[in-house]
């Protein structure tokens, strides 16, 4: 989906989940990917445009397309608790069906109750495979070319929950 290569990352459907199980599915230009077990472990592109990295022994990687986008991805089984976007740094002009929705100044067409309609025209968001960047609206573009005034780049810090409360600041960690 980028240059003239295709890359997917998938997490397999299993019945029950083992967090002793790699769940984790890679293919390059369509032909399947296999990156070792192991924190670390990585693989990387032959021309260095994209880099994949175990960041622990399973089930987490990070995914690198260098100066246009880095990826933090770790499977988890999916509960309502987890089936949520969690944005770092984010155009104020994202696109797409689901993207709209995350713009600051976005309202709602729909009446509350009713289901969401798509935002914006079949046409606009068409594409002639699933992993194609060939829809009228795709904005991929190397991080040098992005306007960095227009980043709702937003800094999270780092927490730290093994510590109890006594340096806290109304914060509650769970798992």
């Amino acid at each position: 989906m980028f240059n003239s290569h295709a890359f997917t990352l998938e997490a397999k459907h299993v019945a029950k989940w083992d967090n002793e199980v790699d769940q984790l599915q890679f293919s390059y230009n369509g032909e399947a990917l296999e990156i070792p077990e192991g924190h670390l472990s990585e693989w990387k592109s032959p021309k260095l445009d994209l880099i994949v990295e175990r960041t622990s022994n399973k089930n987490s990687v990070t995914v690198t397309l260098p100066e246009v986008a880095e990826i933090s991805i770790n499977v988890v089984p999916v509960t309502e608790q987890d089936d949520k976007f969690r944005f770092f740094g984010i155009s104020p002009e994202v696109e797409g069906v689901l993207g709209r929705t995350y713009r600051p100044a976005f309202k709602n067409p729909a009446k509350p109750g009713v289901a969401m309609a798509v935002v914006g025209g079949e046409d606009k968001y068409r594409t002639t495979s699933l992993i194609s960047s060939d829809c009228t609206s795709c904005k991929i573009s190397p991080a040098g070319a992005v306007k960095k005034d227009n980043s709702l780049v937003m800094d999270y810090g780092t927490l730290d929950c093994s510590r109890g409360i006594n340096g806290g600041n109304g914060l509650v960690c769970k798992k």
